[in-house]
């Protein structure tokens, strides 16, 4: 059983005085970014409303307890995009609603815990729709999101929405010096970089990003001085794609910064001034921004898990850095 968050704990609180007093929804819209401990959120109000001696928390000693923490509890539905799926199918939903129409196993709530709502198609969101509507006794729905404009109007409106966010940097960074012991450069700036996802700076902070982002701007210098092969480049991320186009990203932030504002105490990564300074003295303002238009585009695609072929769209990139790097050399 994992704790709630410090920044999650007033929003928990909230929905477990719902309950007490007989007024919880049968549906939650949880939204929230990834990183924010939205996932650990949901699980842990299942694990509370199925418990059978519920208190702040989950006793975590319960046979429903013993049943969640196994992976097999009866009354708890886990539903997520398939293993090589981009989105949620209707037959997935269509077999939610069947089990969620029996009988209590436990003789207790019934929770359905609903990851990625908005990968649902529309057929999905219609089989979603009926049991929204004619909702089921002691039955609760958490839709997971963490964009609410992938959710229709008609699933908003029958589900209670409940954000997550974090109020205040302080609470975090005692959180973070709690589980590594001490608060490191790195991590001061991973908390700058996700404000709103402590566990994507614990990550970055803690797991080497720092390092790999420093690799990452060397070949982009390369690639703008000719040295490199962008076919090359995008095999080597290839498998951190994700991560290699928010690093990119932030570079165009910080060259920007160097560029119109000369804002060097505000460059998210100062240990790569160096490198930085080149790259804006490369490429002019407009090719920066050209770059940061198809940069938020394959980003977008990424989030919304988008059947398109990711690798070809990041080669193709790289290959735009080339040519900006021919096309807008800065006047001298």
């Amino acid at each position: 059983m994992t704790s709630i968050e410090v920044w999650n704990q007033g929003r928990f609180k909230r929905v477990q005085d719902q309950f007490q007093q007989g007024s919880l929804p049968h549906a939650i819209l949880l939204m929230g970014p990834e990183g924010i401990g939205r996932e650990n959120f949901a699980q842990s109000l299942a694990e509370w409303l199925l418990c059978l001696n519920r208190q702040d928390e989950a006793c975590g000693e319960c046979k429903s307890c013993f049943l969640f923490e196994a992976g097999h509890h009866p009354d708890y539905h886990l539903l997520d995009i398939e293993q090589d799926k981009t989105q949620i199918s209707v037959g997935q939903v269509r077999e939610l609603i069947t089990a969620m129409q029996e009988s209590s196993h436990q003789g207790g709530w019934k929770v359905a815990n609903i990851t990625n709502v908005q990968a649902m198609n529309a057929s999905s969101f219609n089989a979603l729709l009926k049991t929204l509507e004619e909702p089921q006794d002691n039955t609760l729905l958490i839709l997971q999101t963490s964009q609410l404009q992938g959710v229709p109007l008609t699933i908003r409106s029958r589900a209670q929405l409940l954000s997550l966010s974090v109020d205040g940097s302080e609470e975090v960074k005692a959180w973070l010096i709690e589980r590594q012991g001490n608060m490191t450069q790195a991590l001061e700036a991973a908390i700058n970089l996700f404000p709103q996802a402590p566990y994507k700076a614990e990550d970055f902070g803690v797991n080497g990003d720092t390092l790999k982002y420093a690799e990452f701007i060397v070949q982009i210098n390369d690639l703008v001085a000719g040295k490199g092969s962008p076919i090359e480049m995008a095999q080597f991320w290839h498998e951190e794609l994700a991560d290699a186009v928010f690093w990119m990203q932030l570079m165009v932030r910080d060259i920007l910064l160097l560029q119109q504002a000369n804002k060097e105490a505000d460059l998210l990564f100062m240990q790569q001034k160096q490198e930085l300074e080149g790259l804006a003295k490369a490429i002019n303002g407009q090719g920066w921004l050209l770059l940061l238009e198809k940069i938020n585009e394959l980003q977008r695609l990424i989030k919304q898990k988008s059947p398109v072929n990711l690798m070809a769209s990041w080669q193709s990139l790289l290959i735009f850095v080339t040519q900006i790097a021919s096309k807008y050399k800065p006047l001298d």
